[in-house]
């Protein structure tokens, strides 16, 4: 794929790393960031991953990455209107997104909305890798009107950062990702609380494993937390009851029953984790 320029709106972490990746691809002749945090734009341009700052979306850009948090981007999608280009976002969330456009006027064709699974607890274009999307799935969710053309582009551009392509709606791509990203991370953030420092040289793998994503950025997951509370309070309500049916085996000493979830728990993972090979 060859593109002669390509802006990106958000020159963070997943902005940044795509920057990095079209340029040492050679997939893109220019890369124009739109970034409103000045430090991180020089440092991205100081650094190689895009070629020039702007203050708006360059009109001859051949395609647009909104790389902003998910509950800006239907700002920008309004903004952009009218730009003939193919656009796309990152966002983890994707209804609720789809539904603030429409509340305005008619999402445009040229919008498809899409989202890497992957990343990093770390933020900024400091943390930018260009190998972040290697074997990554991009979930791509086309609305009614996406055009052909937009959901080509963006196709050929993800896979040249080499991401595969998985197709869903918005409303199973929310509800999916509020069960294996969201409410890990709110399920996370909640434990910590009860940590205090005396605890901390007690810990091991475990407690690593577990935490690690606890040190995200908190504004970025609020919002992503709040942007997607339909679907992530139905996750929660199904762990919930999960919970309570453990918590239930151990209280009455029902050794059979709490095994019983225990070991269908670790099949489970140990399953995912032959998939994830």
């Amino acid at each position: 794929m060859n593109l002669q320029t390509l802006a990106i709106v958000g020159v963070g972490l997943i902005g940044g790393s795509i920057g990095k990746a079209a340029k040492e691809r050679g997939i893109a002749a220019q890369i124009v960031g739109i970034e409103a945090n000045a430090a991180s734009a020089e440092w991205a341009l100081a650094n190689g991953l895009i070629d020039r700052v702007a203050d708006v979306v360059p009109e001859q850009a051949d395609l647009i990455a909104l790389c902003v948090p998910s509950d800006l981007v239907s700002d920008w999608v309004v903004k952009l209107a009218d730009h003939p280009a193919p656009i796309f976002d990152v966002g983890s969330v994707k209804g609720p997104i789809v539904e603030a456009i429409a509340a305005r006027q008619p999402v445009p064709g040229q919008f498809l909305p899409c989202h890497p699974i992957s990343g990093s607890e770390k933020s900024g274009p400091q943390a930018a890798d260009a190998t972040l999307f290697d074997g990554c799935t991009l979930v791509i969710t086309p609305l009614e009107h996406t055009t052909a053309e937009s959901q080509r582009t963006c196709t050929e551009f993800w896979q040249a950062l080499g991401a595969s392509i998985v197709r869903m709606s918005p409303q199973d791509h929310d509800a999916a990702l509020a069960a294996t990203s969201h409410l890990p991370h709110l399920l996370a953030f909640a434990y910590m609380a009860q940590v205090s420092n005396e605890h901390l040289p007690l810990t091991g793998g475990g407690f690593r494993d577990f935490t690690r994503i606890a040190a995200a950025n908190p504004e970025l997951w609020w919002r992503i937390m709040r942007l997607n509370r339909g679907a992530l309070s139905e996750a929660l309500d199904d762990y919930s009851q999960n919970l309570a049916a453990l918590v239930a085996a151990l209280e009455q000493g029902d050794e059979a029953t709490g095994l019983a979830l225990i070991r269908a728990a670790a099949r489970k993972r140990q399953a995912a984790d032959q998939k994830l090979l």
